[in-house]
């Protein structure tokens, strides 16, 4: 008995037991990692099924590397793990705990370094690598900062160094180096980089995609009791820090960790920001920030990289009908082939290969399991056809099958056609085969296929692709045909030497690539649908992964191109390319063949499509809609008869002119001269709207436009930088000379049919997967012309002594410069402490705050960057207004108005501001910039001058101005109109038996319940002469008119303020005159006014406490 209780106590704490996980700390057991030891003492880890050991770190390893390699679960690390997900790393980040940088710029006092401006020519002791200070490295560079050195070699107290003056100034984190001079009383400067607009996240919490994927419930379990850990860590500082003194490490005093801990407080925010808040705008404004300072080449996708939205991209995709779908099926059965390595197959029992994997990893983003049923391919066929699997993972399309499959739009494999020969072998196509023996799988499809094309060839049939290849390498056959990942993997892995492979081109008839798709049953319509979106939240960075695992590198980089691409494909074999002949070194027709740098990529489209392209050489852009299907370097057009493929080529613009004339550094030296381009070469409309004071001609070629400068017909050439210099140093290089600093970059596009969509598709998939150092070695193929020049001593003795004098006049210069910049701080000081200004980036999201604005507006910097500018919208302001604003800037131009802001408090300030756009060096707009002026005083005094004192409501002379303001803006976007004119039902009688004092209450108290009922932006109330009130709306109809104007009349009766002198209530009522019509209908502002005014006067006549709508009888 007592064994069986023994027995159940030892299996129920194995089913029971705690998931083991590990977080690799980013540096030694210290306060910043408080809330995970909290986390850990506490037990909200154990409560949640989890047992955590804490790893500190170890230098010699990269510890954000230990998690994407699966040593560690989950990672400390901070904003440089947006480098990571931008070269593809699988990081996914799960919570953010420090909201701000704890990285910082420590001098000492007396050195009298106190701001970034300080920094030129002094020391810095830096960090061993970059990305352990990229807030600080990313200041410096967007300041420009000159003359800085850095020294990397770091020692256990190096604070030391700053103290013994062997630096200027070194790097820490504030929240553990200033406790080292706090201790010695030495007073220090603290540079920190979030003052200057560099306000980067702190510490965060991360794991890989491969955790969050698989085992995304523990994710979000390490994730609440970890930040459960944090809040008990600040609530609870002193027993943490004895913890982790008495527990973890003694390297830090008590009273060094109680420092830590305050500071660590202070960055975490808690207070201000609830703990793991993660603000997706400003990563946007991190990662933008990156990209700026050229850490980064493209930007990451931010909905790949939080945990929340990674794992819920693919369930967001799903409908109801779906979902139910899969919560039902639980297990997935997938087809598994004895033999078809390394796609899919089976080893003792076991399946394995790319597709085993893949479905593996689909299955997982489903939270589905999946089971292999292994069978021969007939028997698998035939189980699809009863529903006793739910799919084959590769299947080909024919009619038969159409008729009890469906068929997925993706394509895991892509099969193409290859034979294998012996290495002496003179045969390079099927038609070699005739009366030779072909060695083929039994029951192939490309068996049928090659019986009916090649009747000749002998077809000798073998059970598995292994023995067909091993009839090659015996010579019983003469070649083996098959798919060419598989034929290379049996070659590999039984180190067959003596046989080669090439790839089946497409001309023999036989498909050289044939897609295969998932197929499920014909009335499996969910399931089809599921796979298709589950195959969309798999990352290309995983896909690559499982193809370095298992296939062969010359697959690892195909192109993974759609169904319809691939028929169409199928369908076409030649591709008619045509193209403006003679424009070298970009492309030219020599010999009846393409060269020059567009012949290099159409090398790459051919290899990689197996379509044919037919040059053609047309001089008329006309004749291209006859017969192309592609046409070379054509510029986007709007309303354009084409579609246009991704950018396909682009240079720099640059401009020829005669030697002697003086380098052109930019369009604004050309005012008024006249300059030459060839017809469809570049954008000429954009050039011109953008430099109208530049006289642009039209010219037939580059070598008239040549011989038209040298007439001083022309004064210059614009063109590619390529083409001027080829042409130039081909045929002119002693007369011409090309300037190529114009800060204007000429970009081509291949342009396509409209109706020809998949083409583009293929052309844009091509495009895209060619890696940029090919690129460039293409540019550097066709772009040296190498040439010689005797030297001139007396040129050159005359050309070095005006170096000479130039070096002396930058050296004064210099001089004056530095006197000038020491004047711009003071300048730049002043405007930062005195002008409401402030930048955003291209989505509103603030990039940097002057002292003066976060002043007005009551935030803290580190509160404001990164914050998206409607932190401080008033919500009175319409969307009419920033529409206005937003549409405008975006357009290049400047916008000006005047706007009612909100501060932290709720309160509010008016600002005039001007915003305008900020140009990068590209002429495109790269921000935004607003500069204000703070107005609220004087909107008190118009607020004065428009408003009635009694009431609270718009004056008389405001009321003109609005009745003007709104019949103009219904008659230009002809929308509805409504104008109300009431006054007080015996008002006479009411104040001379009840006194003045009681009728301005009643006054009051009407105006007080109109600002209750018109509440809308676009609803204006007045008090318009005594007893007299107006009301301007915006209805949606007459007859909502009428009903919001019976409101109003009821309303005011419902106050119950007694009038006994009335001869229609026992109460304080109304009459109401209403006129409305939509914005065509309108009449000028007297007219309307008049309208209800009569209206009003009628609903006296008939007996007042009623409203009266205006018609023509009335």
């Amino acid at each position: 008995m007592i064994k069986i209780v023994f027995l159940v106590f030892f299996i129920s704490n194995i089913l029971f037991a705690n998931e083991k996980v590990n977080l690799q700390l980013k540096w030694f057991h210290q306060f910043q990692f408080a809330g995970y030891y909290a986390a850990k003492e506490k037990g909200f880890y154990s409560d949640l099924g989890l047992d955590v050991e804490i790893k500190e770190r170890d230098l010699k390893y990269n510890n954000i590397e230990q998690v994407i390699n699966g040593e560690a679960n989950y990672g400390v690390a901070d904003s440089v793990l947006m480098l990571y997900k931008a070269k593809k790393e699988p990081v996914v980040i799960v919570s953010p705990i420090f909201q701000h940088s704890p990285n910082i710029l420590i001098s000492l006092k007396e050195s009298r370094i106190n701001s970034l401006f300080d920094l030129e020519d002094k020391e810095l002791l830096f960090y061993s690598n970059d990305t352990d200070g990229l807030s600080i490295l990313s200041m410096l560079k967007n300041f420009e900062i000159k003359n800085i050195k850095l020294t990397r070699e770091r020692e256990k107290k190096d604070y030391l160094k700053l103290i013994n003056s062997e630096t200027d100034l070194m790097v820490g984190y504030i929240s553990n180096e200033p406790f080292y001079f706090l201790e010695k009383g030495i007073d220090i400067n603290i540079i920190n980089p979030a003052h200057y607009g560099f306000d980067l996240y702190g510490d965060m919490l991360f794991t890989s995609e491969k955790e969050a994927l698989n085992h995304p419930d523990r994710v979000k379990k390490f994730k609440e009791a970890s930040l459960k850990g944090w809040h008990y860590a600040l609530s609870n500082k002193e027993e943490i820090i004895n913890l982790i003194y008495n527990k973890y490490t003694k390297r830090k005093s008590l009273k060094h960790l109680r420092y830590e801990a305050n500071a660590i407080e202070k960055m975490i925010s808690k207070d201000i920001i609830p703990l793991g808040t993660f603000d997706k705008g400003r990563i946007k404004y991190i990662t933008d920030l990156y990209k700026k300072q050229n850490l980064l080449n493209e930007i990451p996708n931010i909905k790949n990289f939080i945990f929340e939205d990674f794992i819920s991209d693919i369930n967001s995709k799903l409908t109801k009908e779906e979902k139910d779908y899969l919560s039902e099926k639980k297990v997935l059965k997938v087809a598994n082939l004895k033999s078809f390595p390394p796609y899919n197959y089976n080893i003792n029992g076991k399946p394995k290969g790319y597709i085993i994997d893949y479905f593996n990893l689909l299955a997982m983003s489903l939270n589905l399991k999946v089971e292999f049923i292994t069978k021969p391919w007939n028997e698998l066929i035939e189980m699809l056809h009863k529903k006793e699997i739910d799919l084959i993972p590769h299947i080909a399309i024919n009619e038969e099958r159409l008729k009890y499959v469906d068929f997925t739009s993706f394509t895991p494999i892509v099969y193409q056609s290859a034979i294998a020969v012996p290495n002496n072998s003179s045969i390079k196509s099927l038609k070699d085969l005739s009366e030779k023996k072909l060695s083929i799988l039994d029951n192939s499809f490309l068996e049928p296929i090659i019986r009916k094309e090649f009747p000749s060839i002998q077809l000798i049939t073998t059970k598995t692709i292994e023995d067909a290849v091993k009839l090659v390498s015996e010579r019983k056959v003469d070649a083996v045909i098959d798919e060419l990942t598989i034929l290379e993997y049996h070659i590999n892995n039984k180190w067959i030497s003596n046989v080669k492979t090439f790839k089946i081109d497409g001309l023999d008839n036989i498909p050289s690539i044939t897609p295969l798709y998932v197929g499920v049953k014909k009335d499996n319509i969910l399931l089809k649908s599921i796979l298709e979106k589950a195959n969309t939240s798999i990352s290309d960075n995983n896909i690559i992964s499982l193809k370095k695992k298992w296939l062969d590198k010359a697959y690892i980089n195909s192109i993974d191109f759609s169904r319809s691409e691939y028929e169409y494909l199928k369908r076409k074999n030649k591709i008619n390319y045509c193209l403006n002949d003679n424009r070298m070194p970009i492309e030219k027709i020599k010999d009846n063949q393409l060269i020059g740098i567009s012949s290099e990529f159409i090398k790459i489209f051919e290899k990689n499509t197996d379509l044919k392209f037919n040059i053609i050489n047309s001089k008329n852009i006309h004749d291209f809609n006859k017969s192309c299907d592609v046409i070379s370097l054509m510029i986007k057009q709007r309303n354009s008869p084409y579609l246009f493929s991704k950018k396909f080529l682009s240079f720099p613009l640059a401009i020829a002119t005669k030697s002697d004339e003086p380098y052109i550094s930019s369009f604004k030296t050309l005012n008024n001269r006249v300059i030459g381009y060839v017809k469809n070469s570049i954008d000429i409309d954009s050039l011109k709207l953008k430099y109208p004071q530049v006289k642009f001609k039209e010219v037939s070629s580059s070598d008239l436009a040549l011989t038209l400068i040298s007439n001083n017909k022309l004064y210059g050439l614009l063109g590619t930088l390529p083409e001027l210099g080829y042409q130039v140093q081909k045929n002119h290089e002693l007369d011409f000379k090309v300037s190529a600093n114009l800060n204007e970059i000429v970009e081509y596009s291949l342009a396509i049919k409209k109706d020809n969509t998949s083409l583009l598709g293929i052309i844009n998939k091509v495009l895209k997967s060619i890696p940029k150092d090919e690129r460039e070695n293409i540019y550097n193929k066709w772009n040296t012309v190498k040439y010689e020049r005797n030297i001139d001593i007396k040129k050159l003795l005359i050309g070095v002594f005006i170096i000479l004098i130039i070096i002396l006049i930058v050296i004064y210069k210099n001089r004056q410069i530095k006197v000038i910049n020491n004047k711009m701080k003071r300048y730049i000081k002043i405007v930062d402490e005195h002008v409401l200004t402030s930048t955003t980036d291209l989505e509103g999201n603030i990039t940097y705050a002057s002292k003066a604005f976060c002043k007005i507006s009551g935030y803290k910097k580190e509160e404001i960057l990164g914050k998206n500018h409607n932190i401080v919208r008033h919500e009175d302001m319409p969307d009419s207004l920033f529409k206005e604003m937003w549409d405008t800037i975006k357009s290049g131009k400047r916008w000006n108005g005047e706007i009612k802001n909100k501060k932290k408090d709720g309160t509010f300030y008016w600002v005039e501001i001007n915003v305008e756009p900020v140009l990068n060096t590209s002429n495109k707009i790269d921000s935004f910039m607003s500069v204000r002026h703070d107005i609220s005083d004087k909107k008190k005094i118009e607020k004065i001058s428009i408003t009635d004192e009694l009431t609270g409501l718009y004056n008389r002379r405001y009321f003109n101005q609005i009745l003007h303001q709104e019949l103009n803006r219904a008659k230009r976007d002809n929308y509805a109109f409504a104008l109300i004119i009431f006054d007080v039902d015996f008002f006479k009688q009411y104040n001379d038996n009840y006194g003045h004092q009681k009728g301005d209450h009643v006054l009051s108290s009407i105006g007080k319940e109109l600002k209750t009922i018109c509440k809308r932006s676009t609803d204006f109330t007045f008090r318009i002469g005594g007893e007299e009130f107006a009301v301007i709306f915006k209805p949606h109809s007459k007859e909502n008119a009428i009903k919001f104007a019976s409101i109003l009349n009821k309303r005011i009766e419902n106050l119950n303020i007694e009038h006994s002198f009335s001869k229609v209530s026992k109460y304080i009522t109304v009459s109401v005159g209403l006129y409305s019509d939509i914005g065509n209908n309108l009449s000028d502002e007297e007219s309307v006014y008049n309208f209800a005014d009569l209206a009003l006067y009628e609903a006296k006549e008939k007996g007042r406490n009623q409203v009266i709508l205006y018609s023509t009888g009335t």
